[in-house]
């Protein structure tokens, strides 16, 4: 075996899809047999005296041979659930992978599994028993020794690979609805293992082929002897009204208002389709006798299906399926962060209510690729090529983050907040010292008075001041707590995507919308509503519930009178202090000085103009000084934080390599 490339298989029910792609790049491509998309229907037609078709090939001839042709053919469908019950279920999967291959070299597509390290997905219940048959088919068929790997890893693979979430993101447990022809799977993974898978092997898009049938023969009289004249039953069955259904589903994902009408080959077609009456239909099914009967045909013994003793709710039954899982293997739908919808029938819009409904999530945690059909088996083809890219990442990561945070970080955090210093400092000095206390000041210079009677009109005013003030640092502090985690948010997302990762929540209805989730840095944000620095000390309010105290403070207006305040008191102090002096001695001066009702002319003398400006220009210093001392632990605080965001980073990216 070459290991220089994979080929990933996803043998379906209804249809199967192959994708290949190189062993030392994530470049997945999927392989087109002839039809414009990816995939193959699981189909085979046995012709007598010729090689069988298999795909699209097998349905074309089968539908336009006329009823002597079909004499000579049997085409088989939907055998990939009955392969360990049935042995003519297990003869037709191997025919038909054997038959891919052989087919594909004759239309010169190049499928070579000998070339190639083959992973085949098996559904997350799998039995050892399906398991061990499906490798011993796949060995018969010319695949050699084939991986297995579970699909839910592959779908969850595909989306990490597509960043539609994080490495970090994908250790939190991940529910897998994987919605098929034959089959319902789920499976709940943390740190990419499955604690628990569980489903339903007889809950699957053909029962809902068998649900337009008989809507099919509801509306057309004497279809069915037609039908059956022409020895058309199950090809109309399982190939054509599964066309009407998915044309119907496709229809009600985007209007469920719409009504539908659909031809269904030479026998007439289903008018008037909507979504409220398909809904009586599903929540009153019963398998058709045409169903039944092939179902028996292959081995299937169900009572469930063969012998339903009431109707079946096919959407209560998928409801329930969920519901039971969760509740058996206990649980918490808390413990959900992610769900991915995956398989043809995901596309159902009762899937998507059901699974909203019963988990409780927000729609953005719902995500379904825009190919649910292909994404197990890309998932399932870049699992080597995706596991080296990232142990190489991881080691990156590591290397790269002391020098994005000194070089990239430190500077943004620090200019922002030098400009919310500057702006606060400017704001306040303005408002409170220049439209406030500097009027008071002159006043006091016209008029004159005792020291302690200023100090007492300064704190007055600030204090009246508090409201304005509160509202001048609240507004500044918003700026910064909404603008700062912002940049950073948006420096570390541009530098995590720099090295092929995504950081965050996918919005599912945009399938790529990248934002950082509310645990980073996005719920740490300073919270600076409230409070005033020490330097202006009108209250105190404990502040930044995460990033940490920024800027915090006291009560009363004790800085002004020791601060600036306080240099133009000792001016003041000093120069009453000496004329007392020499009219009443230095011990009765010292006595007299606060109080004395000092003449205007002193207080010009020592309160000059000159003063007055460098009282303001401390005022300004000793304020920014003050908000830089708070401001200053944000540098550490978000270096923290974006450490703490890429250790989640790179433990994912370890998880995936070990896989």
């Amino acid at each position: 075996m070459n290991d220089s490339s994979i080929l990933a298989i996803d043998f379906g029910t209804t249809n199967s899809y192959f994708c290949k792609c190189p062993a030392d790049q994530i470049s997945p491509v999927g392989v087109d047999f002839g039809s414009g998309r990816d995939g193959i229907p699981t189909a085979i037609l046995y012709r007598r005296d010729k090689n069988p078709l298999v795909g699209n090939p097998a349905l074309h001839e089968y539908g336009e041979s006329s009823n002597e042709q079909r004499e000579q053919y049997r085409l088989c469908t939907q055998f990939k659930p009955d392969v360990t019950t049935s042995a003519e279920a297990a003869k037709n999967a191997e025919d038909f992978l054997r038959t891919v291959v052989e087919q594909s070299q004759k239309q010169h597509i190049v499928l070579e599994p000998a070339r190639h390290e083959v992973i085949v997905g098996v559904p997350a219940e799998a039995e050892e028993a399906f398991m061990t048959k499906l490798k011993e088919i796949a060995k018969a068929a010319g695949y050699g020794d084939v991986k297995l790997l579970d699909e839910p890893k592959g779908a969850l693979l595909s989306h990490l690979w597509h960043k539609d979430f994080s490495p970090d993101e994908a250790l939190k447990g991940v529910l897998i609805v994987d919605f098929g022809g034959g089959t319902c799977d789920f499976a709940f993974l943390r740190s990419l293992d499955e604690i628990h898978s569980w489903g339903d092997m007889e809950l699957g898009g053909r029962l809902f082929d068998d649900l337009f049938f008989q809507w099919l023969l509801d509306q057309n009289a004497g279809a069915l002897r037609q039908i059956e004249d022409a020895g058309d039953t199950y090809y109309v069955h399982s190939y054509l009204c599964r066309e009407v259904k998915e044309f119907f589903s496709l229809t009600m994902a985007r209007d469920r208002d719409e009504s539908v009408n659909k031809s269904v080959g030479r026998y007439g077609s289903v008018k008037g389709m909507s979504w409220n009456e398909f809904l009586d239909r599903a929540k009153s099914y019963k398998p058709s006798p045409a169903f039944a009967g092939y179902l028996r045909g292959i081995g299937v013994d169900s009572d469930r299906l063969l012998r339903p003793t009431e109707p079946l709710d096919l959407i209560e039954w998928f409801r329930k399926s969920l519901a039971q899982g969760l509740g058996d293997k206990k649980i918490d739908t808390g413990d959900i962060s992610r769900v991915i919808l995956a398989g043809g029938s995901s596309q159902w819009p009762f899937v998507y209510d059901v699974v909203s409904e019963m988990l409780g999530l927000d729609p953005s945690k719902l995500m379904r690729s825009d190919r649910p059909y292909a994404v197990i088996s890309e998932g399932l083809a870049i699992l080597s090529p995706l596991k080296r890219q990232f142990e190489k990442t991881r080691s990156e990561l590591r290397e790269d983050l002391p020098e994005f945070c000194r070089t990239k970080v430190r500077p943004l955090v620090q200019k922002t907040t030098e400009a919310y210093v500057a702006d606060v400092a400017t704001d306040i000095t303005l408002e409170l010292f220049d439209k406030k206390i500097q009027p008071v000041l002159h006043q006091y210079r016209k008029s004159g008075g005792s020291l302690a009677t200023l100090k007492k009109s300064v704190s007055s005013t600030a204090k009246a001041f508090e409201p304005e003030l509160k509202k001048i640092v609240e507004d500044r502090m918003q700026t910064l707590r909404l603008g700062l985690p912002e940049q950073v948010r948006d420096l570390l997302t541009t530098w995590i995507e720099s090295h092929g990762l995504s950081i965050g929540d996918a919005q599912i209805e945009q399938g790529r919308q990248i934002s950082i989730g509310s645990d980073a840095i996005g719920s740490g944000a300073p919270d600076l509503y409230g409070g005033i620095m020490d330097t202006v000390g009108w209250f105190v309010v404990g502040i930044a519930a995460s990033i940490g105290a920024m800027l915090c403070g006291g009560t009363g207006t004790a800085i002004l009178v020791s601060g600036p305040i306080g240099l133009i008191g000792g001016a003041i102090l000093a120069l009453v202090v000496a004329y007392l002096t020499v009219r009443h001695g230095k011990e009765k001066a010292a006595k007299l000085a606060e109080n004395w009702e000092a003449p205007a002319w002193i207080i010009k003398r020592a309160l000059t103009q000159s003063k007055i400006h460098k009282a303001r220009e401390a005022f300004r210093s000793q304020l920014e000084e003050k908000l830089r001392q708070e401001t200053k632990p944000l540098q550490d605080e978000f270096e923290s934080r974006i450490r703490k965001i890429t250790e989640r980073q790179i433990e994912g990216l370890s998880e995936i390599t070990q896989l």
